[in-house]
Formats: structure tokens, sequence, C-alpha cells
């Protein structure tokens, strides 16, 4: 998940201002949809099926300190059972590949799911998530973090 990649980038006149239009869209593009399609329309979708329940407070600051909060330990918590993971892979001497990414994937996403479902929705009183409603979240999680963190072979050996 987490690797040390190295990144040049040599940018003048238009192409650089082409780059700052680009981000800027984006950033204006982030800010309209994650409120839909991030943590809250997530939360929408598994609330749909039963598979989830918030309670939601009437000030604003006190949904963002807490469901911050959440999210903040769910990050802490994958970031610490993939450094788990990655000690034990070294520990094995295992060549990272395609079938010990997938196997590896599969179990953090139940450690995670496991620790998610005992730990932090048990300590968080206005979150109520089902076992299915946190695999599902730590798959969605999981796949997203795949899709930023791979690497191309031929890039691999640039970068290396």
């Amino acid at each position: 998940m987490f690797k040390n990649k190295k990144i040049k980038i040599r940018v003048s006149g238009w192409s650089a201002l082409l780059i700052l239009i680009f981000i800027l869209i984006l950033g204006l593009f982030l800010v309209v949809t994650v409120p839909l399609f991030g943590f809250f329309g997530l939360y929408n979708l598994l609330a749909k099926y039963d598979l989830a329940s918030i309670q939601i407070y009437e000030q604003w600051y006190r949904n963002g300190l807490y469901y911050g909060w959440f999210l903040i330990l769910i990050a802490a918590m994958m970031f610490l059972v993939d450094f788990i993971n990655l000690f034990v892979v070294a520990s094995f001497n295992l060549l990272w590949s395609k079938p010990v990414a997938v196997i590896s994937y599969a179990i953090q996403t139940t450690v995670c799911a496991i620790l998610f479902k005992s730990l932090l929705v048990m300590s968080f009183s206005r979150i109520d998530v089902t076992w299915t409603g946190s695999i599902i979240i730590f798959v969605l999680l999981y796949i997203i973090v795949a899709v930023f963190s791979y690497e191309k072979p031929e890039q691999a050996k640039k970068n290396e």
C-alpha cells in the first residue's frame, strides 16, 4: 500500500497553467461529488439495504469531530494492518507478486473487518454496521488502495 516512489515533474509556461486549471477543476469536482459519493454517500447506500445505521448530531462541528475521528481511526487501523503485513511478507522472504498481493489484501480485509466490527463500531455508540456492511466497506477501501498503489512492472524497474 505504501511504497517509496520518486516523482519528477518538470513544468513551465502554458503546461503549468493547464495543470493548475486541471487541479482547480478536479478540486471543484471533488467538492461537489464527495458529499454525494463519499462517506455519507456510502452510508446512504448501506442504510438503504439495512447494513448500517448512523445517528447524526444537530451541530455540523460535532458531526465533523465524531465522524472525522472515526474515519481517522479506520485509516490508522488500515495503515497498522498493512504495516504488519509488510513485516510478515518480508519475514517469509516472499516476492510481491499478484497472487501474494491478492492473498494479502484478502487477509487484510478480513482482519480489518473483524477489528472494525469488534473494536471501532463498539467504541462509537452512534454507529452500527452489520458484518456484511463492514466487509463491503473494507473491500471497497482495499480496492481503492490497490488501484492507487498499483505500479506497472516497467515503471517499477525505472524507479529502482
